[in-house]
């Protein structure tokens, strides 16, 4: 894919973070985007930001993740603009709750557990169904170098992580033979709202894009199987 221009691409988690800065280097690119992020606000900001009648946005939505019936309408509204999706970017995950394995509230990790798993599962599953029949496509799950390094108080969100990176693992043995690509990514720490606090000495957001947007550009023949990068700071590994 050594170019996006005028391919059909899916992205969620667009209103803040890396999937912001990933959504508008597509729409320079010429590509055709859906999109979804959780917050109304953040959405109607996004959209005066980029411009709601970009000829490039095909078609978005604000809801949680969540919530399932909104994420299936989602899809379906997605086919009736895209033919075909050439690209699933599942980009959207949370860290909504810290705490000693003894003390997680089961709530909370259902919760990490429906955003950080079963929703991009659900996307990759009905999408990656759609790329199978096409044998064609590529499918990018934003991992975390979470999944590498066991960190405490981390266990709610490294579950649901690492549960989504061993479904990844798999589904890139399940679909080399049908040419769609399935590409892990694992990004240590990033200088984002995702951090309640600022973290200068982490990865610029900007940064982190401009490397995901450069190696997906190398997705052709080569099966670009898994990313791994971390700031310079960061040696838990």
């Amino acid at each position: 894919m050594p170019s996006f221009k005028n391919k059909n691409i899916i992205l969620t988690g667009v209103t803040s973070g890396i999937g912001k800065c990933l959504l508008k280097a597509f729409i320079n690119e010429g590509a055709n985007i859906s999109f979804c992020g959780r917050s109304e606000d953040k959405m109607t900001s996004l959209l005066n930001e980029i411009g709601d009648s970009n000829p490039n946005i095909l078609y978005h939505e604000a809801f949680d993740l969540s919530d399932f019936d909104s994420l299936n309408s989602f899809i379906k509204n997605t086919y009736t603009q895209f033919d075909s999706i050439d690209l699933l970017i599942n980009c959207a995950g949370l860290n909504s709750a810290k705490n000693r394995v003894t003390d997680i509230n089961l709530d909370d990790l259902d919760y990490m557990m429906s955003v950080n798993f079963r929703a991009p599962f659900v996307l990759m599953q009905k999408i990656g169904g759609e790329m199978k029949k096409a044998q064609h496509g590529t499918i990018v799950n934003i991992l975390s170098s979470a999944c590498l390094f066991s960190n405490e108080t981390m266990g709610s969100y490294s579950a649901s992580k690492a549960a989504l990176d061993s479904v990844t693992k798999i589904m890139n043995k399940e679909m080399r033979e049908y040419n769609v690509h399935i590409v892990s990514i694992y990004p240590g720490g990033v200088d984002t709202d995702f951090r309640p606090i600022e973290r200068k000495d982490y990865l610029p957001v900007q940064e982190v894009s401009d490397i995901i947007m450069a190696n997906l550009k190398t997705v052709n023949s080569a099966s670009l199987d898994e990313i791994v990068f971390r700031p310079m700071v960061e040696k838990n590994f």
